[in-house]
């Protein structure tokens, strides 16, 4: 009577086992879609055996199987693979945002479109080949000074989209921070949640699944490492910072910070709440931003802050080189740069108010060139010279040179003999046209030449506005090599479009290897942890058929009791 009793108990174990079992595997069916739900597994297990009494168990074989039991409902789970991932994870969530962040640069700098600095310093440049042209064309000298604004725009505007840029990083590294902090504090929870449960002496695997991706989430964010205690707590830390120990969570804040000499610095910094400590991520999304924020932009800006320094320093003294409409010496054309203050060189672009002067700043544009070449300089002392000729500066053969003032017939005006490089020669125009050293000892010469090596080349006294060759030196400024950094100045621009240009083309192929790494690391991981269909309907079959032959098991069971009670 017991052995049938203990039977139909043998029986009802293997149907709450089986019945157990389909409802893991309907489960798993349930979660096939969740990129988070790792599968789970019914563990069977022997029952504990009945021993049959007796002092020396001589009643029979001794022990009696009492049927199956769950063991554990096991998470099926490559810790190896699953760490990978997260390292993988932080490395994917920086490239991402660096490739991003550049795109983002690029297209600020606009390159090439017909709106870009590029496009408006070559519409200056060609306004002042115009004016070379034309100088007395109040039409071409009105261009020079438009396109001149074009270009201080464009400067402004490019660096106005950079610093709006760095703004929108401090608002997301803002949002970042809440973010984190709102994951801690869930995987916090879920910390408290889980001991308890193991306390109990069971598996809490969907819990676990939930931290996990929340991990993961956080891994995307910032560079974080994690340790399971032997309660089952996961301990995350960040640069050997504390995020969450057990069910506390520590909180980061963005704040304005100093650096090691004790300067304010703009940008936010990420702030540790609970030990005051100035956080640099070193991987994910956060640490792209800072990395963009305080190092590329600052860079490509300093770049074109150095361009408008130059352009303008450079653009002034050959402006200052020539003469305007009036004949008289040019001025600035650019406001200088004041280099010792707070506002960068792009923020002071500006015309002079000579310039600007709507009724006669463009007569103060100076077109004209009475810099004739490096070989002699002329210098005229008088606004109303008249008169071309042609100088011609030769080697007398013993260190010194000659120097011989011919008209345009080749007829000699003037020579002297024995001049040494540096020297500068005072003359004169006589009434006749002629040239000649000042006739008396009050200074009366009215142009010097200054002369610097051996040469050839016909120049005009003539201050006139037909003289337009500084308009063209000042163009010729923009392709000339050796102005800033061994290039020209639009060679120097394009130099900052293409490292742009490259180093988004290194990040998007940075993003796209990780992302080939990422995703064989999450397909090896799908294979162990994902749920399969196939694998779960043939275990559904298995157990179903399992929960049939156990009711058919407990049926024969129950005629062979209702066979003994009858005989009773």
């Amino acid at each position: 009577m017991n052995n049938i009793f203990s039977g139909l108990s043998v029986g009802l174990r293997a149907l709450e086992t089986q019945r157990k079992s389909l409802d893991v595997t309907g489960h798993n069916i349930a979660n096939a879609n969740n990129e988070d739900y790792n599968k789970q597994r019914a563990v069977h297990k022997a029952s504990y055996p009945y021993t049959a009494p007796g002092l020396s168990n001589h009643g029979g074989a001794g022990q009696f199987g009492t049927g199956v039991e769950i063991a554990e409902v096991q998470r099926v789970k490559d810790q190896f693979i699953n760490s990978q991932i997260f390292n993988e994870t932080q490395t994917s969530g920086y490239w991402e945002e660096m490739q991003r962040g550049l795109e983002k640069v690029e297209y600020i700098l606009n390159e090439p479109s017909d709106s870009g600095i590029d496009s408006s310093i070559n519409q200056f440049w060609n306004s002042l080949q115009d004016l070379s042209n034309n100088p007395s064309d109040n039409a071409a000298r009105n261009m020079v000074r438009e396109n001149a604004y074009n270009v201080i725009d464009s400067f402004q505007s490019v660096e106005n989209q950079l610093n709006d840029y760095k703004k929108s990083i401090n608002e997301n590294l803002s949002n970042a921070a809440a973010d984190i902090n709102n994951i801690t504090t869930k995987m916090a929870d879920l910390n408290k949640q889980i001991v308890s449960v193991k306390g109990s002496g069971q598996n809490p695997n969907d819990l676990i699944d939930r931290r996990d991706a929340l991990y993961k989430d956080l891994s995307e964010l910032i560079n974080v490492q994690s340790r399971q205690d032997a309660q089952g707590n996961l301990v995350v830390s960040t640069n050997g910072l504390q995020l969450v120990n057990g069910s506390d969570a520590y909180e980061l804040e963005t704040k304005s910070f100093t650096d090691d000499n004790s300067i304010p610095r703009n940008e936010d910094q990420l702030i540790h709440s609970r030990t005051g400590t100035e956080l640099k991520p070193t991987n994910g999304k956060i640490s792209a931003w800072m990395d963009m924020r305080d190092e590329k932009l600052d860079f490509y800006a300093g770049r074109l802050d150095k361009l408008a320094e130059t352009m303008v320093s450079e653009f002034n003294t050959q402006h200052q080189a020539g003469y305007d409409a009036n004949g008289v010496d040019g001025g600035d054309f650019f406001k200088p740069i004041d280099t010792t203050s707070d506002q960068s060189a792009i923020e002071q672009l500006d015309l002079t108010a000579a310039i600007k002067d709507l009724e006669n700043g463009l007569d103060k544009i100076a077109a004209g060139n009475k810099n004739i070449d490096t070989f002699v300089k002329l210098d005229t002392k008088s606004n109303d010279l008249e008169g071309n000729y042609q100088i011609e500066v030769t080697d007398d053969g013993s260190g010194s040179f000659d120097l011989t003032i011919e008209d345009l017939d080749g007829n000699n005006l003037y020579t002297q003999t024995g001049i040494s490089a540096g020297d500068t020669i005072n003359l004169e125009v006589d009434g006749s046209g002629g040239i000649q050293s000042p006739t008396t000892a009050v200074n009366t010469d009215n142009f010097t030449l200054t002369v610097n090596k051996i040469g050839n080349r016909n120049i005009s006294l003539d201050k006139a506005i037909g003289n337009g060759e500084n308009a063209n030196e000042l163009g010729n400024l923009f392709n000339s090599d050796q102005v800033i950094e061994g290039t020209s100045l639009e060679g120097y621009f394009r130099t900052i479009v293409t490292s742009v240009g490259a180093e988004s083309s290194r990040s998007q192929q940075m993003k796209a290897n990780q992302d080939v790494v990422l995703k064989q690391l999450q397909t090896l991981d799908r294979s162990i942890s994902g749920v399969s269909l196939d694998e779960e309907m043939a275990k559904l079959i298995k157990y179903q058929q399992s929960y049939t032959a156990a009711a058919k098991y407990i049926t024969k069971t129950e005629e062979l009791l209702d066979s003994l009670m009858t005989i009773v």
